[in-house]
């Protein structure tokens, strides 16, 4: 197979793991019988073990193992999460102690049900190599390798390594990651593509008339907003204002709409005046709030939205009059509305349905594989006890 066509695979080797999700069995079995779920099923169950096992850094009810054997390969707990620090540290500060504990249970759950399901495509596709692929994938991981360094640390591999040795790895370490998802998305590429059957025009319309309402869009604008309010322009002394004040506090914010509006007709830059005249959270930023979904915005914007649904894409409303101030709304971006027909959503309907078909196929394979294989220790709960403090202790090194 060519490298050429091997590469059409990045949305498969980038991530061999999360096609064949959970397909080895749920971390607290070692049933080897095959069977007939699916990835999701067998994710969920994955992660119920998780939940059985105690999270705790500390303690557990089982004794730990901390090598994961499968055939004649064995990973230590502490490499499942080789790379992944920045992953742990945000969810740390994220959550609260108890929700990082269960999370660090559950991925760690995930990482071992997507290890035994890598390392044994592995260990099938490595039966296939000879020399002169060998090669070729080698080209190819140092080409990937290039792209990250020139995409991501400014061309320079030093800090490219740099990066990797915060998350704890190595150049070759991720070489050699990235060699083995080469060569199992090859292999996936050769052994089950090729028997992925084509889905009938009777069965994509039956999923385009099923999913029929996921296709729909609703036309949406992109907003930016100056948002004058006249209770900038109270005297700063007064507490319990008067009429008087609040006339004049009216009339001031108007005679700013106006101002405002003069050097947008005069040509200025909206982002420019609304950062001079908004009193909104978002002034700093030019006024801009993006793809707005009206469900989401408090009622006084209720003005601002139906001034905005009147507007095509570089439009300006005039000033917009409300019961605490004005609004100036500029439509950015306009996005009609889609109503689907099936001839346009049909090559989606039918990559769709390819992956369904393609993720069972090889969710199958594994499950044969696994049935077949030497797997130790037999209570994956040990090793999963083992990957748990194995998280909480590399968090405790990082500098």
């Amino acid at each position: 197979m060519t490298t050429g066509a091997l590469r059409q695979l990045g949305w498969l080797s980038a991530a061999v793991g999360l096609l064949v999700c959970g397909c080895a069995g749920p971390v607290g079995s070692t049933a080897k019988k095959p069977g007939g779920a699916g990835c999701a099923k067998t994710r969920s169950s994955a992660s119920a073990s998780a939940g059985s096992a105690n999270p705790s850094p500390n303690a557990s009810d089982v004794s730990p193992v901390s090598k994961l054997t499968v055939q004649t390969e064995t990973i230590d707990a502490a490499d499942l999460w080789r790379g992944r620090r920045d992953e742990l540290r945000e969810k740390q500060e994220t959550l609260s102690p108890e929700a990082f504990r269960n999370f660090v249970a559950q991925r760690g759950a995930e990482l071992i049900t997507d290890k035994i399901a890598e390392m044994l495509l592995y260990q099938k596709a490595s039966l296939r190599q000879d020399e002169a692929m060998g090669k070729r994938i080698d080209a190819y991981v140092d080409s990937e390798i290039r792209k990250i360094v020139t995409a991501h640390h400014d061309g320079m591999q030093r800090r490219y390594e740099k990066y990797l040795e915060s998350q704890g790895m190595t150049l070759e370490q991720a070489k050699a990651e990235l060699r083995r998802q080469f060569i199992v998305a090859g292999y996936l590429e050769t052994a089950v593509r090729p028997k992925v059957a084509e889905p009938t025009r009777a069965e994509l319309v039956a999923a385009f008339e099923a999913n029929k309402e996921s296709w729909r869009k609703p036309a949406r604008r992109s907003l930016s907003l100056i948002d004058i309010r006249t209770t900038q322009f109270l005297p700063n002394e007064t507490s319990e204002p008067t009429r008087e004040h609040s006339q004049a506090a009216r009339e001031e914010a108007r005679s700013k709409a106006q101002a405002a509006l003069a050097e947008l007709r005069g040509g200025a830059a909206f982002a420019d005046v609304a950062r001079r005249y908004s009193h909104d959270t978002r002034a700093a930023d030019g006024g801009a709030w993006g793809w707005i979904n009206p469900d989401s915005l408090r009622e006084r914007y209720a003005p601002a939205l139906k001034a905005l649904d009147k507007l095509r894409a570089g439009q300006v409303s005039e000033a917009v009059e409300t019961p605490d101030g004005f609004f100036i709304v500029r439509c950015d971006e306009f996005e009609p509305a889609v109503e689907p027909d099936f001839l346009s959503v049909q090559p989606q309907l039918r990559e769709i349905a390819f992956r369904r078909m393609y993720n069972q196929m090889v969710t199958d394979l594994v499950t044969e594989l696994r049935s077949k294989a030497r797997i130790e220790p037999e209570n994956l709960e040990r090793y999963h006890a083992a990957v748990v403090t194995a998280a909480f202790d590399r968090l405790a090194s990082t500098p």
